[in-house]
């Protein structure tokens, strides 16, 4: 225990370092907030993300041999389908998280921008199901300075995130496959639709849950101001994200990614946000109903769950949905916001109630 809080003490120590907290005070300056309200807003802060990581490693503790983990050897036969010859991936590796259960259902997590699979270990410990969280390629922390993960294309991320899925059903052929995608990953679920539809078909997925998907231009909050960042002095323009929010519920959004963004790939992420962002061309829902109409043709169910950040957007969503046929009882507006459509507690409850 006494090691345990000693990690504990670090990180908060990390937490409150004077340049995260200068960082947050100047942008709460020019968000004219109090003094008052600012030393709330720094502690409320730095205590979720403390709390968020103390849970994870008292179970780290305590469950240490019910998640392992897992990586994917990437041979020649991935790069066939690749259409860019300057994304070298052969000989590097995918990695992912494991929880085996008994049951007939496998559920594959895919991350957001500039997470990875340990963002969903709180729930996998807890699941009832076999629960695999993939990583996409170059986003692990270990990754961040090794040239052989330098950054490849959205195509090739598609590509190479159904190669990692093939292997997954050929291991696990007896069970049921359901994907859950929050943020980013929800749309590489839709990308597959388009990108990969046969080889989508032959996985025969259970359940598509999309979990705060892009549904236009507007929804690429975090995309679209991390495309435009200087990669050489990054460091002002990070702190411009923070003060362009609205409020303190945008504030707190901003602050969790960027706070995840920054210990990777920066290069990386960089390009998969200017790349996702052009596939959002305008702010009509459009190009979203085309890929979820595409997925459900390709899947036995698909499931949308929007976040309460963006419950502006749901009616004309519904609306555009019920003018093409598309069934309505399968889009979901929720009270929990953007990062806590990840947490344990609504991936429980959503999962069970529909798998």
């Amino acid at each position: 225990m006494s090691g345990l809080l000693g990690t504990f003490v670090g990180i908060v120590s990390g937490l409150y370092s004077r340049e995260l907290r200068s960082a947050i005070e100047l942008s709460a300056r020019h968000l004219r907030f109090t003094s008052t309200l600012t030393v709330v807003l720094i502690s409320t802060i730095v205590t979720s993300i403390s709390s968020i990581m103390f849970y994870r490693l008292i179970i780290r503790r305590r469950w240490n041999g019910s998640i392992t983990r897992g990586e994917i050897f990437i041979k020649s036969d991935a790069v066939v389908n690749l259409t860019s010859d300057r994304d070298s991936v052969v000989g590097r590796r995918l990695a992912y998280l494991e929880a085996k259960r008994p049951g007939d259902d496998l559920v594959v997590f895919l991350h957001g921008l500039g997470l990875d699979a340990h963002d969903f270990r709180p729930y996998m410990l807890e699941s009832k199901f076999h629960c695999i969280s993939l990583t996409m390629f170059g986003f692990n922390v270990e990754e961040r300075g090794d040239e052989h993960y330098g950054p490849i294309s959205l195509d090739s991320h598609i590509n190479l995130l159904m190669y990692a899925l093939e292997r997954f059903s050929q291991r696990y052929g007896g069970k049921r496959l359901t994907l859950v995608g929050f943020s980013f990953g929800a749309d590489m679920a839709l990308f597959l639709s388009k990108v990969k539809p046969e080889a989508l078909a032959r996985l025969h997925i259970r359940k598509a849950v999309l979990l705060d998907p892009n549904v236009n231009r507007s929804t690429t909050t975090i995309s679209s101001k991390i495309s435009r960042v200087d990669q050489e002095q990054p460091l002002a323009q990070l702190v411009a994200i923070l003060e362009s929010a609205g409020n303190v519920a945008e504030f707190r959004y901003l602050s969790e990614y960027l706070y995840k963004i920054t210990s990777k790939n920066f290069a990386q992420i960089q390009r998969h946000a200017r790349e996702v962002v052009d596939e959002w061309p305008d702010d009509t829902y459009d190009r979203f109903l085309d890929l979820l109409g595409r997925l459900m043709g390709l899947s036995a169910g698909v499931h949308v769950v929007l976040s309460f950040n963006y419950e502006s957007l749901f009616n004309g969503l519904a609306r555009g949905a019920v003018a093409r046929g598309l069934d309505t009882s399968d889009l979901e507006c929720s009270t929990y916001d953007h990062f806590e459509l990840i947490s344990p507690a609504h991936l429980k409850e959503r999962l069970e109630g529909l798998l």
